[in-house]
């Protein structure tokens, strides 16, 4: 009894402690370990979740957790993969000590790969602790939000395949520190890498490198097994690449296929090194300053899949050997500048999938061998100079799926071909030569969404077929020739899927489909600048995501239709340059959220400005060319938000509100100008933080300008010309650093002059003509009026009385000079002949992409008159007008070198010398006029090269001479031009005293036609000597008989003639001897 009573007691015992076991977690069929369990939920309180990542994380199985895994034998945790989401938010957000963390960790003693990624931990130090996971043999700690030292205790995972400390979206250049606390990956530490021989993977993108040294490639060559390598965005150089005499043995990377450097800063040519990694499938060296060539060493990288070369500053051709990687399937080399054409090799790239050239300076055409591209899915070669047409063979790429070819001079047609490209889903072609009509089997691109085609010369009407592209989003069409009507509702309402249509710029006719309200996705519109006519169709209103309309410069009537109302996403109307009228519904009042309404050249009244109060949100309003006739509006008092206003030339009188930029303290641009408004200039505009554009020109604004302008405020452009203002110029107007333009002329304004001119150091445009400024401009001095990029100085018709001061030689942007009308004395500056605008017309040209210079317009006299030029003519003309001024000596010679310069007046002063005799030089000259000087000596003839000429004058000086002929002074027909001279020949009456006058040689050209016709014509005559000399002196020295023949002929004749002269000697002998016997 005794005995089974033993046996039960050891039988429970057993029982009992493997029940115990198993509710320990040591039975592995059943559990996790416990104290692994235990870590797990300490792990989980380090963190806030509000992601609910950890939800899952309850029981007592923590093997089927989320991210949790475990040895199906032993049942202990060997990986944990919690790899958050920055994008979406889905992260862990650290709570407690970092350090904390991983204490839990270690408890993990069979853990081999830890994935963190994309968690947050708030800026914390990488913990030296985790260097005791020697078990590990995955890290992934990338995008955590990590910062300083990168601890070296990390070289203790000697095991360690993969260890990914990257941080690509924190911001790669801050997260992991200065280079003093990643000593690491400089001497002594390589020890501790030199032991992670297993090592596979490193990516540290992100890091801050810019102290390591040459040691940075030392320790990475000692990883044999490293095959995957990024350190991108390191702020890596020059001087972290080993030079060529460094004995680093490069061949251990020739194990490396995946090579990442973009994003940094290394200079120069591509490194030299990278030709014998050629075991490189990746490469990457985007976004860098490398120069120079591509070398054709990179033929050598016969794996390559990928190359990224893109963002730099390389140059020349293509290199051929290029044509040798044919397992190439990524070629990135946009945004370089490149030159050459394109290889006609690249059809050799027999699994291409992507060719992205764009943004290069490549010519030629494109070669025939791209058709050879089957796999090619996407083309980019925008942003080139490539010519010619486009190729048909590009309609054997089965596969595209993208073309871009848009910013070149391709011309011709849109090839045929192109319909068998069924995959396509986007097409950009804009900004080329493109002609003829746009395919009609353009709608068999059944999966297209994307259709871009402007800037182009393309005719015809838009094709019906159009309709059959269902899954169109974007249309553009715009700037091209197109006409016809907008396709009607059988091809429109097919178009569901439709978001953007741009047909802007053609000349398209009829009215606006009144199915375009079928377009149920449509969120803008773009018809501005054709002929359409009609209202507005009323089914607008059904465009429920309509965010933006532009219909402006058509000739679109009737009223805005009251649907508009319904459109309540609507932000931005422009409905300008149509002949509108009538006012805004109340409906749109309502319902809108408009911020911008441009309603500028309408036939719209006052009654409007009622309906423009009422909206709560408005910004921009644009109402200029109206004739409203009224006094300043009310409705502002009620607009805290608006920040554009134009109401220019719309009849508005009365004076301008003293607070207005207390009334609107957001406004950027205010342009009254070409009204009837009157008062002064509200001192309050001196408190306009944000006001950039201010335009009150043409009134009849009075008083003085406000002197109380500062440093802080943001003018960029000022007119205030053609009032009536007077006083002196406001010296604190010197304190805008950010003016460029200044208007003030047509005023009453005094004061010392180059008081005006101080402090200006950003101005393009300064107009302070038609005043009563004095004073003496040679007390200015080179930093007052130098080192800026003045463009336009106008001082005419003021009351200057000094030297013209050599500093004005120094506004290198110099493009219009006017000095006219004032008291100026002494000579012109020979340096006048220097200004490199007027000498070089690139630099002409480019000074016209300044986004200021747009804004400023001009009143000049050229060819005998005023000629207002506008922001679309100004960049185009250059000037010097120094007449009506009291100016001695001669023409300065140096002006001949001004060969752009269009308009030169140098009349009305006391000029002396003579005409410059290579004028003719100055080739695009159009207007010249120096009359009522004291010039003397005959005008040059090579005057007459200047065939641009159109306007000359030339009267009232001491010049005498004949007036040259030949090329365009022949057009210039009126006599006065020459009056008061002592010149003679047409287009006067007077003759000269020889009219046998050689015709006029053109010093500049070998080639006159005048010339030419007489050396014909002496070749003629001498032609026709010799041939009559030696047809008769010739034929009688050779031939004998006619020789004798001819001579004993001349004796006849002798003899006879003597026989004939001796009879009538006789007979008058006889006569006067009878006359004699009569007598």
């Amino acid at each position: 009894m005794r005995k089974t009573f033993h046996a039960m007691l050891v039988l429970v015992a057993v029982l009992f402690f493997g029940a115990a076991e198993f509710c320990s977690g040591r039975n592995t069929s059943l559990s996790c370990i416990e104290g692994e369990r235990e870590a797990l939920l300490k792990f989980k309180l380090c963190f806030h979740d509000p992601s609910h990542m950890l939800s899952s994380w309850k029981g007592n199985d923590c093997c089927e957790w989320r991210g949790v895994g475990c040895d199906k034998n032993n049942r202990h945790v060997v990986s944990l993969k919690l790899r958050g989401s920055i994008f979406d938010q889905s992260q862990l957000y650290l709570i407690d000590n970092v350090e904390e963390v991983v204490s839990g960790l270690l408890k993990l003693r069979y853990l081999e790969h830890l994935d963190l990624s994309e968690n947050n931990v708030s800026s914390s130090l990488i913990p030296p602790s985790f260097g005791l996971m020697k078990q590990l043999r995955y890290l992934n700690l990338s995008s955590m939000n990590f910062k300083g030292r990168i601890p070296g205790e990390l070289g203790n995972l000697t095991r360690l395949r993969v260890l990914d400390l990257s941080d690509e979206y924190y911001g790669r250049l801050k997260v992991l520190g200065m280079l003093s606390s990643l000593s690491w990956l400089s001497f002594p530490m390589p020890v501790f890498l030199q032991n992670m021989t297993s090592l596979t993977f490193l990516d540290v993108s992100g890091a801050n490198l810019s102290l390591a040294s040459s040691n940075l490639f030392r320790v990475l060559s000692m990883l044999p097994s490293l095959s995957w390598l990024s350190l991108s965005s390191c702020s890596l150089k020059n001087c972290h690449l080993p030079s060529r005499n460094h004995p680093l043995n490069f061949t251990l990377l020739g194990n490396i296929q995946y090579l990442d450097l973009s994003l940094n800063v290394f200079q120069g040519p591509i490194p030299m090194f990278l030709q014998n990694m050629t075991s490189l499938i990746f490469l990457y060296l985007f976004s860098n300053q490398l120069n120079g060539s591509i070398p054709n060493s990179i033929g050598q990288l016969s794996k390559l899949e990928i190359i990224d070369l893109s963002g730099n500053q390389l140059s020349g051709s293509i290199p051929d050997s290029i044509g040798q990687l044919s397992k190439l399937e990524i070629i990135h080399l946009f945004g370089n500048q490149l030159s050459g054409s394109i290889l006609d090799s690249i059809g050799q790239f027999s699994k291409l999938k992507n060719l992205y050239l764009s943004g290069n300076q490549l010519s030629g055409s494109i070669p025939n061998s791209i058709g050879q591209l089957s796999k090619l899915e996407s083309i980019d070669l925008s942003g080139n100079q490539l010519s010619g047409s486009i190729p048909n063979s590009i309609g054997q790429l089965s596969k595209l799926e993208s073309i871009y070819l848009s910013d070149n001079q391709l011309s011709g047609s849109i090839p045929d071909s192109i319909r068998q490209l069924s995959k396509l889903e986007s097409i950009n072609l804009f900004t080329n030569q493109l002609s003829g009509s746009i395919p009609n089997s353009i709608g068999q691109f059944s999966k297209l969404k994307n259709l871009s085609l402007s800037g182009n010369q393309l005719s015809g009407s838009i094709p019906d077929s159009i309709r059959q592209l269902s899954k169109l989003e974007s249309i553009y069409l715009s700037v091209n020739q197109l006409s016809g009507s907008i396709p009607d509702s059988n091809s429109i309402r097919q178009l569901s899927k439709l978001e953007t249509i741009d047909l802007s710029g053609n000349q398209l006719s009829g009215s606006i489909p009144d199915s375009i309200g079928q377009l149920s996705k449509l969120e803008t519109i773009y018809l501005s600048g054709n002929q359409l006519s009609g209202s507005i169709p009323d089914s607008i209103g059904q465009l429920s995501k309509l965010v933006i309309i532009d219909l402006s410069g058509n000739q679109l009537s009737g009223s805005i239709p009251n649907s508009i109302g319904q459109l309540s996403k609507l932000g931005s109307i422009d409905l300008s340059i149509n002949q509108l009228s009538g006012s805004i519904p109340d409906s749109i009042v309502r319902h809108s959220k408009l911020e911008e309404i441009y309603l500028s050249s309408n036939q719209f009244d006052g009654s409007i400005l009622d309906s423009i109060g009422k909206f709560s949100k408005l910004q921009v309003i644009y109402l200029s060319g109206n004739q409203l006739g009224t006094g300043f509006p009310k409705w502002p008092l009620l607009q805290k938000k608006i920040v554009m206003i134009d109401l220019s030339n719309a009849s508005i009188s009365g004076p301008l509100p003293e607070n207005i930029s207390h009334i609107m303290p957001m406004l950027y641009e205010l342009n009254l100008a070409n009204n009837l408004m009157n008062g002064s200039i509200p001192k309050s505009l001196c408190n306009s933080k944000f006001l950039a554009y201010l335009d009150l020109s043409n009134n009849m604004f009075s008083g003085s300008i406000p002197n109380c302008w500062g440093n802080d405020q943001l003018f960029n452009f000022i007119d205030l010309s053609s009032n009536n203002l007077s006083g002196l110029f406001p010296s604190t107007i010197g304190l805008l650093s950010f003016l460029y333009v200044l208007h003030l002329n047509n005023n009453s304004l005094y004061g010392e002059l180059h008081m005006a001119l101080k402090n200006f150091t950003s101005l393009m445009v300064l107009d302070l003509g038609e005043n009563k400024f004095s004073g003496n401009l040679t007390s200015m001095v080179k930093d007052e009026i130098g080192n800026h990029s003045l463009k336009i100085l106008r001082l005419r018709k003021n009351l200057v009385s000094s030297y013209i001061p050599l500093e004005l030689c120094y506004l290198s942007q110099l493009q219009i000079l006017d000095l006219a009308d004032n008291n100026f004395i002494g000579r012109i500056p020979p340096c006048f002949g220097k200004f490199p605008v007027m000498v070089n017309a690139t630099k002409l040209i480019n000074s016209m992409s300044d986004y200021y210079w747009s804004w400023a317009h001009l009143m000049e006299v050229v060819k005998g008159r005023y000629l207002e030029y506008t922001r679309k003519t100004l960049g185009l003309e250059s000037s010097i007008d120094l007449s009506s001024n009291n100016l001695t000596g001669s023409i300065p010679e140096e002006l001949i070198f001004l060969k752009d310069l269009h308009n030169l007046n140098l009349s009305w002063n006391h000029l002396s010398g003579t005409i410059p005799e290579k004028i003719g030089q100055m080739e695009n000259l159009e207007s010249l006029d120096f009359s009522q000087n004291g010039l003397s000596g005959t005008i040059p003839k090579s005057m007459s090269s200047l065939t641009k000429l159109s306007h000359l004058n030339l009267s009232y000086n001491n010049l005498s001479g004949p007036i040259p002929t030949g090329y365009q002074l022949q057009t210039l027909e009126d006599p006065t031009i020459y009056i008061g001279n002592q010149l003679c020949g047409a287009p006067l009456l007077k003759k000269c005293s020889n009219d046998l006058l050689p015709p006029p040689t053109d010093n500049f050209k070998d080639n006159d036609e005048g010339t030419l016709k007489r050396m014909w014509f002496y070749i003629v005559v001498m032609l026709g000597f010799a041939t009559g000399f030696w047809g008769v002196v010739g034929t009688l020295i050779f031939v004998k008989s006619w020789r004798y023949a001819y001579f004993q002929w001349v004796d006849d004749i002798k003899h006879w003639n003597l026989v004939v002269i001796l009879w009538k000697v006789v007979q008058f002998k006889r006569m006067f001897n009878g006359n004699l016997d009569d007598q």
